[in-house]
């Protein structure tokens, strides 16, 4: 990925202490991670940087939403992002990822890309399926077109074709 200098921390300047920064995130941002799942949201990220003398805390708040379509009926659906992560950066003699939330720069470094971390953290806050939510009634506010045409081709038990009987003997071995 190509680096953005928006999202980049210069921590050499900085005195030890706690420093915050705050990022806003587009549908911009999101055109420069190939096949991102997420292609319009808007969040604002607080970044807030402890310097201390061997390492840095970062602290990652997120709040958005993301439009995304419905996984039922395909109209496009708001997803609210709301999250919390930290990352906690150590020196060293080269670049490397010792965790999902522990880094090493080397020791010279003196500034910090965050953005490959939010678009993470971002996409890590889409859940895995996406629809609309039901009404007070229990009912699907999804398009009602798009489910009468569900409806309409959906296989219903009574019309799944029985298993073949010699299939049925095969299922009594025990591989054991």
């Amino acid at each position: 990925m190509k680096r953005r200098e928006k999202f980049v921390i210069n921590f050499g300047s900085l005195s030890k202490g706690i420093h915050e920064f705050v990022f806003e995130v587009d549908d911009s941002f999101f055109e420069h991670f190939e096949n991102s799942i997420a292609q319009q949201a808007h969040a604002d990220v607080l970044v807030t940087l402890e310097k201390k003398d061997d390492l840095l805390l970062v602290d990652f708040t997120i709040e958005g939403i993301a439009k995304l379509p419905c996984d039922r009926c395909l109209e496009e659906l708001e997803i609210p992002l709301e999250g919390y992560n930290e990352l906690m950066v150590k020196f060293g003699e080269k670049e490397e990822e010792e965790s999902e939330d522990v880094i090493v720069l080397p020791a010279k470094a003196h500034e910090l890309d965050v953005s490959q971390f939010i678009y993470e953290y971002i996409t890590m806050l889409i859940p895995l399926r996406n629809i609309h939510l039901e009404d007070d009634d229990g009912n699907s506010t999804c398009n009602p077109e798009a489910i009468k045409n569900l409806e309409k081709y959906r296989i219903h038990e009574e019309e799944i074709k029985p298993t073949d009987p010699r299939w049925e003997a095969l299922k009594k071995i025990n591989p054991n």
